[in-house]
């Protein structure tokens, strides 16, 4: 854990850019009944809210502009940022890679595709690096372009465990979501 922890921080202090970056715990009501905790980031001209997936902590950490989800037997560590980079647009899948690789030294590329987020589509870069003979780390490195940057997520875990935290990264993914702040006109005196 103590290896993720190092990889989190150095990915963290990679790009930062906004100055706005503020955190708070929100509680939504779902339809079909019951109530969800979510996260609602507060990035300049926008809300970017997910929700905390169940069992997980969040650990804001505003110089470096992310938000780290852990749950409480340290097994599963999913990292939020958010940069200015590429605003509104979404980079080519070579910079991407590149991107992905930076945050997986001596990483292999073992996918790249599209994935489904409740605010619009993404990418995903899927790397694998191997440790020794027995043991490797798999990250699943996601770019979501917003208008004013973009958030990435990087879920990272032992090869053994990927699949098991993939659905909850996949479940944090789907619930993400981009709100506009809209500015308060004063009417005219």
């Amino acid at each position: 854990m103590k290896l993720l922890c190092l990889f989190f921080a150095s990915f963290c202090l990679a790009a930062a850019g906004q100055t706005n970056f503020h955190a708070f715990d929100s509680y939504e009501e779902l339809i079909e009944g019951g109530t969800v905790h979510t996260l609602v980031v507060d990035a300049g001209r926008e809300h970017l809210v997910a929700r905390i997936p169940r069992g997980c902590a969040a650990t804001v950490e505003s110089q470096t502009q992310s938000v780290l989800f852990t749950d409480s037997a340290g097994s599963l560590s999913i990292l939020m940022r958010v940069t200015t980079n590429s605003p509104g647009v979404m980079p080519e899948d070579g910079t991407l890679r590149t991107n992905a690789l930076a945050a997986n030294p001596d990483g292999t590329v073992l996918q790249v595709s599209s994935c489904a987020t409740g605010y619009k589509p993404a990418r995903f870069v899927d790397t694998l690096r191997s440790l020794d003979s027995k043991h490797s780390i798999r990250m699943r490195h996601v770019f979501v372009p917003c208008p004013d940057g973009m958030v990435e997520f990087l879920y990272s875990s032992k090869d053994e465990a990927f699949e098991k935290g993939r659905v909850i990264f996949n479940l944090l993914l789907s619930s993400f979501r981009v709100e506009m702040i809209k500015e308060q006109v004063k009417p005219p005196a």
